[in-house]
């Protein structure tokens, strides 16, 4: 367990078979992790471990993936959340960047967590989490796509509010397979409800409702927020839903692309994926009216696009997703 690199020398400490955490904790949310830097740098893998807290209520613990060592990573933990007066554990995903953080995905139900030791897992692959909770009585999960941190890290443990943790069993994998199993169509190959994601800035809503409508008419069939997300829904749930149905993922190209960060968001995760080798989505960008060169993300000026005002070109475009 010599491995093991912390955020703060003094908040864990690695014995010869389980790693424990007491106080200390930086923040708002006092928090403190530490990584495995024995498989080295990790981009798709799977991290777990047995983990018991000293106070089942009010405290937080969990695991980190894709970790710097300069405070940014992917982390699924259970957190006191107080509704309606009363004090209960959640499960959530959620991204720190250089200490700060930002939710992706909270479980909708309470989770209730073993007095002993309770088996944590997350795995990553692409852009898509998935964390586990066993506790004995029953298992929960919570997905949730997070393109937040792209890059190679390493897996490990966090712990919240100055929790007392104990880990024991603690195992870092590589994987090259999605965790998520495709739903398949025999023999056909994989379903999808939606033949493409139209993924675009708010500013651009009028010009985009047109293309759907023209998609429509071609019998292409589509996922757009104003269509599938009524008042109530939860919106990241909404579109997450709306991606993993969806074959071609459209970013619509304009000036006003990257102003907002849910469409980064939105195509992000679908383009790792596809830099980790799995083509079963595509993105395909698409040039609104006016758009120009320079106002295509950098992490998409490789693909082959589509401009929308050259009607050779979206004609043929609409025959390949056609044939798709």
């Amino acid at each position: 367990m010599n491995d093991w690199h912390p955020s703060h020398s003094g908040d864990w400490t690695a014995l010869s078979t389980m790693l424990t955490g007491h106080g200390g904790g930086i923040g708002e949310y006092a928090a403190s992790y530490v990584t495995d830097l024995a498989p080295g740098p990790v981009l798709n893998g799977r991290v777990s471990a047995d983990i018991r807290l000293t106070e089942r209520w009010g405290t937080g613990a969990g695991l980190v993936c894709r970790a710097d060592r300069d405070w940014t990573f992917v982390a699924f933990y259970t957190a006191p959340q107080v509704t309606a007066g009363t004090a209960i554990t959640v499960a959530r995903i959620g991204v720190f960047r250089e200490g700060m953080l930002t939710p992706v995905a909270q479980l909708s139900e309470p989770v209730v967590l073993a007095r002993g030791y309770n088996h944590f897992s997350l795995e990553f692959f692409s852009g898509r989490v998935r964390g586990e909770i066993r506790t004995g009585e029953r298992t929960y999960e919570l997905l949730a796509n997070c393109p937040h941190v792209p890059f190679p890290g390493y897996a490990g443990l966090v712990r919240l509010y100055s929790a007392g943790v104990l880990a024991k069993s603690v195992v870092v994998e590589r994987t090259q397979l999605p965790f998520v199993a495709p739903a398949v169509a025999e023999p056909g190959g994989r379903e999808f409800a939606y033949d493409v994601f139209l993924c675009h800035s708010k500013e651009d809503a009028v010009e985009v409702g047109r293309i759907a409508a023209a998609l429509a008419e071609k019998g292409i069939s589509y996922w757009l927020d104003s269509a599938q997300i009524s008042f109530g829904d939860f919106v990241t749930q909404k579109i997450d839903e709306g991606l993993q149905a969806s074959h071609f993922v459209i970013p619509c190209i304009s000036k006003n692309l990257t102003k907002g960060g849910w469409t980064k968001n939105e195509y992000g995760a679908i383009l790792n994926a596809e830099f980790s080798g799995d083509s079963s989505r595509v993105t395909v960008p698409l040039m609104l009216a006016g758009a120009e060169v320079g106002d295509i993300p950098m992490t998409l000026r490789d693909k082959r696009r589509v401009s929308r005002t050259n009607k050779v070109e979206f004609e043929e475009f609409v025959n390949f997703l056609r044939s798709h």
